[in-house]
C-alpha cells in the first residue's frame, strides 16, 4: 500500500522492527481462558493484530513501553522517541497506534486523507491546536508478513470524564468544578469551530470518551514509564502464540494543578467531509448521541455535532445520558424519539413533512443492522417509520411525560444558580429543526459560558 501524502511517511514494504526481550519474569500471567481486553471484540481474530511487545522498537525509532488502548481494529501504545533522546534532549513520547493487517485499504487511505486535511486546513485558526491529529504515519511488517498502518500522535493523558472525577472525586460535575468545565468547553467549541468553518468536517462521533487532555508535566510520563518497569503489563499467550496485554493507562493523580491541561478533540475515524456535493444521509453517531435528522433520516450536517456536544455537556455535568435507556433492553429509536418529544416539546411540522418527503432516498451501499440484515434507510434500520400518514408521531403513548429538562438538571446547576442560563444554553444545542442550532462559533459567544455573566 503506498501511503503518498506529504505530511506523512511511505515505508511499505519495510521491515523495520527490533524485537525486544522477553517480558519479565515478575509480570503477572493471565490464565488462557479469561479474556483480554482485544480478545473480548466480537469476531476478534489474534492473526490481524500487530504482536508488539514491551521494548520493542519501530522503525528504529520508537521504543514501545506500554499498551496504553485497545479496540477492534488496533492498539494503542506509549513509546519513546529514540532519536531525540540525549543528553542535553529531554526525553519526548508519543502514542503509537498500530492498525490491523485486516482493515481495508480504503479505510486506511481516508484516515491519512482525514488527519492530513485536518492537519493543515488553516494554520493560523486557533481551534486547530485543539485537534489531536497524527504527526506521522507509515507501514510496518509483522513476523508473520502482513502490512500494519502505524499513526503517531502526541500523547494524551485521559479522557475529560476521568480528569472530571479526578477533580471532583465522584462521578459528576460539582460547583466548584463547573470554571474549569467551562473553559474547558470553550476550547473545546474553537476546535469544532476549526472543524466546521475551516476543514468542512463533521465528526459524528463526539462524546467524553473522545475528548482527551493533555498531560501536566513531562515528569507524569517519566513517572508512568518507571512504573511500568517495575510493575509491568498483566499478560498472556493466546492460542495463536501472540502476547496479549492488559491495557495500562492509568497516569495516577495530577501533579502540578490544571493550568497546563488542555482538551483535545481526537478520534476522526468516522469524520466526514461536510462539503460534497451529494447529500450525507448515511446513520452516523452512538445510540444515546444521536441527532433527531439522522433517526428520522432526513439528512444531517455540522449541526448534527451541536447536537451531540449538548448531550455530552449534559453527560459530563450531571455524570448521566440525558437519553438513557436500560443496558437490559436493545436500543429503540422510537423511545429515544419520544423522550425528545418530553424534553424538548412536540416534533415541528416541517421535521414531519421533510421526513416524508425524503422516504423514498436510499443508501448506497446499504448498513447492516444490528440482526445482520440490510438496510436501506433509516427506517428499516431504527424499525420505523415514526411518522403516520396523517403526519403525526406513530409512538405518542412512549412519551414520558412526566420528563421536562427544568426538571432533571445536573446539581451543580442548581447549586450555581443560573438555570436560565444554562437551560437557555442546552436548548440552543437540543433543537428539533438541525438550522436552528446555534453554530460552534456562536456557541463560544454564550452567556452561561462567560465567567462574567450572571441571570
Amino acid at each position: 500500500m503506498s501511503l503518498g501524502h506529504p505530511a506523512f511517511t511511505s515505508l511499505s514494504g519495510s521491515q523495520k522492527r527490533r524485537s525486544s526481550t522477553a517480558p519479565p519474569a515478575d509480570a503477572q500471567l493471565i490464565s488462557p481462558e479469561i479474556l483480554v481486553d482485544e480478545e473480548r471484540v466480537p469476531g476478534y481474530n489474534s492473526a490481524h493484530y500487530y504482536p508488539a511487545n514491551p521494548g520493542d522498537v519501530l522503525e528504529n525509532r520508537y521504543q514501545l513501553h506500554a499498551k496504553i488502548g485497545w479496540g477492534s481494529s488496533s492498539t494503542v501504545w506509549l513509546a519513546q522517541d529514540i532519536r531525540r533522546h540525549g543528553w542535553l534532549r529531554p526525553k519526548r513520547y508519543v502514542a503509537v497506534k498500530i492498525c490491523n493487517c485486516d482493515v481495508p485499504e480504503e479505510d486506511l487511505a481516508s484516515e491519512l486523507d482525514m488527519n492530513t486535511h485536518l492537519s493543515t486546513a488553516s494554520l493560523k485558526h486557533r481551534g486547530r491546536a485543539v485537534l489531536g491529529t497524527a504527526i506521522e504515519g507509515y507501514e510496518v511488517k509483522s513476523p508473520r508478513g502482513n502490512k500494519h498502518l502505524v499513526l503517531v500522535f502526541e500523547p494524551l493523558r485521559e479522557p475529560l470524564w476521568l480528569l472530571r472525577r479526578r477533580i471532583t472525586h465522584q462521578n459528576c460535575a460539582t460547583r466548584d468544578s463547573l470554571p474549569v468545565l467551562k473553559a474547558y468547553l470553550r476550547v473545546i467549541l474553537d476546535g469544532l469551530d476549526y472543524m466546521h468553518s475551516q476543514c468542512h468536517v463533521i465528526h459524528t462521533d463526539l462524546k467524553l470518551d473522545n475528548i482527551m487532555v493533555t498531560f501536566e508535566d513531562p515528569s507524569t510520563i517519566d513517572a508512568f514509564v518507571r512504573e511500568q518497569a517495575a510493575h509491568p503489563m498483566a499478560r498472556k499467550r493466546d492460542g495463536q502464540a501472540r502476547t496479549v496485554y492488559r491495557c495500562h493507562n492509568d497516569f495516577g493523580p495530577i501533579q502540578k494543578g490544571l493550568g497546563k491541561m488542555i482538551p483535545q478533540i481526537t478520534d476522526f475515524g468516522l469524520a466526514q467531509r461536510g462539503d460534497r456535493a451529494e447529500p450525507l444521509i448515511h446513520p452516523i453517531q452512538p445510540d444515546e448521541f444521536r441527532a433527531p435528522e439522522v433517526l428520522l433520516g432526513i439528512g444531517w450536517s455540522y449541526s448534527a455535532d451541536v447536537w451531540n456536544l449538548g448531550t455530552m455537556v449534559w453527560e459530563l455535568l450531571a455524570g448521566r445520558s440525558l437519553f438513557h435507556q436500560p443496558a437490559s433492553h436493545s436500543y429503540s429509536a422510537a423511545q429515544h424519539l419520544a423522550d425528545m418529544s418530553a424534553l424538548l416539546g412536540e416534533m415541528p411540522p416541517s421535521l414531519v413533512r421533510r421526513e416524508r418527503d425524503m422516504r423514498h432516498w436510499r443508501w448506497s451501499p446499504a448498513a447492516v443492522g444490528p440482526d445482520g440484515r440490510l438496510c436501506s434507510n433509516a427506517a428499516e434500520l431504527y424499525n420505523g417509520p415514526f411518522i403516520t400518514d396523517e403526519g403525526t408521531f406513530a409512538h405518542r403513548s412512549l412519551i414520558p411525560r412526566s420528563r421536562r429538562l427544568e426538571a432533571e438538571l445536573p446539581q451543580c446547576i442548581l447549586e450555581e444558580d443560573c438555570v436560565p442560563l444554562f437551560v437557555k444554553f442546552m436548548r440552543r444545542m437540543l433543537c428539533w429543526v438541525p438550522e436552528e442550532r446555534a453554530t460552534a462559533a456562536e456557541l463560544l459567544g454564550d452567556p452561561w459560558l462567560d465567567p462574567c455573566s450572571r441571570p
